[in-house]
């Protein structure tokens, strides 16, 4: 399957996976066929890309897409409810309810978002621990305004797998994944981020406060640990001690808030934002590796490099020999050299041809840059 702008979506197009917006509601199913119906219903909820079936691209997103849809569920509710259990007990039938107190050896009747947060990271837990040589590629449909949800769930999925990759215990990953989940909601309180341009400096420091917001809000759910709620507090700090709000170094940071401090910038780093346009992946990810063993730790760098591919399947590069080609594939631990296709410039376009190369198995052929990709 490939991405495609919405607005370049045709009749020939078969929707790959199902399409979602922020809150978990589906927009379409998988196996669609598009119409003008379908690509103006995307328009109208600012969705900018699908995923269509072609054998030609391969995408990794190894989670099954109902329990991320289940996690922006939750999570919208819980913004939207500020937090009141009452309002997310709602939604679920009482055999559901019972599943998420089976899960946490828990009395359903105190069932709360803690609880239901566990359950689900849970389930993208078990989803990795059958899953040999995981990458993961996949973008999924955020725009600015629905940026906060969407970036929540994929710095949790992201922690999720460098956590696995890492050997961490199953309840290690709970708490790891929970705690990603939740440690930036508080943002959603400053407003003057939205402005396009910087912050001055009084914003700076005003924004910087959302770190003890955010901590003191997650460490009150009921039903998630304090390792949890330690990384809201804790997400800024860098091992170099240039980070806030108390310049902690390298051991004084928690193991899980340094897995998580890795995906939040990169996730960040590829996301729209209103004062710049995002990163194109493979900048993203050189920041991340540049910056190992002194903004970040040097082994969480080395499971993320190996994880998170440098190139996204349908992105246009440059190669060391002056061709361009497309991204197709990637391979665990190969971040750099994926499988491509080359292009043959023929008279009104470029046209792909069939034959693919895997760079991992030519020593003379480098990626130069990426000079194209979709969002």
């Amino acid at each position: 399957m490939k991405r495609k702008k919405t607005e370049k979506l045709n009749e020939k197009d078969i929707i790959a996976i199902d399409v979602y917006d922020h809150s978990g509601k589906i927009l379409v199913k998988a196996s669609t066929p598009v119409s003008s119906t379908i690509i103006k219903k995307l328009k109208d909820y600012n969705i900018p890309f699908a995923y269509v079936q072609d054998d030609s691209f391969h995408v990794s997103y190894i989670f099954d897409r109902e329990d991320i849809v289940q996690l922006l569920r939750v999570l919208w509710y819980f913004v939207k409810s500020n937090g009141q259990n009452s309002e997310i007990l709602k939604i679920y039938n009482l055999d559901e309810i019972r599943m998420f107190a089976e899960y946490n050896n828990e009395v359903a009747s105190k069932i709360a978002y803690g609880h239901i947060f566990k359950f689900f990271i849970s389930k993208l837990y078990k989803k990795v621990s059958e899953t040999k040589n995981f990458v993961y590629d996949f973008i999924d449909y955020r725009v600015i305004e629905n940026y906060l949800f969407f970036h929540s769930v994929n710095v949790a999925a992201i922690s999720i797998l460098i956590g696995c990759d890492l050997g961490l215990e199953e309840k290690e990953i709970i708490d790891l994944g929970v705690g990603a989940l939740l440690y930036d909601l508080s943002m959603s309180l400053y407003k003057f981020i939205e402005q396009k341009r910087p912050l001055d400096a009084i914003e700076k420091e005003e924004m910087q406060q959302h770190v003890f917001m955010g901590y003191d809000a997650a460490k009150n759910i009921y039903g998630i640990s304090s390792a949890s709620a330690l990384i809201a507090y804790q997400h800024h700090e860098r091992n170099d001690g240039s980070g806030y709000p108390k310049k902690l170094k390298d051991e004084e940071i928690s193991f899980l808030t340094k897995i998580v401090s890795v995906a939040d910038v990169y996730d960040a780093l590829i996301s729209n934002r209103p004062f710049r346009i995002a990163y194109n992946s493979d900048e993203a990810w050189n920041y991340i590796v540049d910056n190992s063993g002194v903004l970040f730790d040097e082994k969480v760098v080395d499971s993320f490099k190996k994880i998170i591919p440098k190139y996204i399947p349908g992105d246009i590069v440059e190669l060391s020999d002056g061709k361009k080609a497309v991204i197709v594939k990637n391979i665990y631990n190969k971040s750099e050299q994926p499988v491509i296709k080359l292009f043959e410039k023929k008279d009104k376009g470029d046209i792909i041809l069939k034959e693919e190369i895997n760079l991992s198995e030519k020593k003379d052929i480098f990626i130069l840059r990426v000079i194209e990709t979709i969002r």
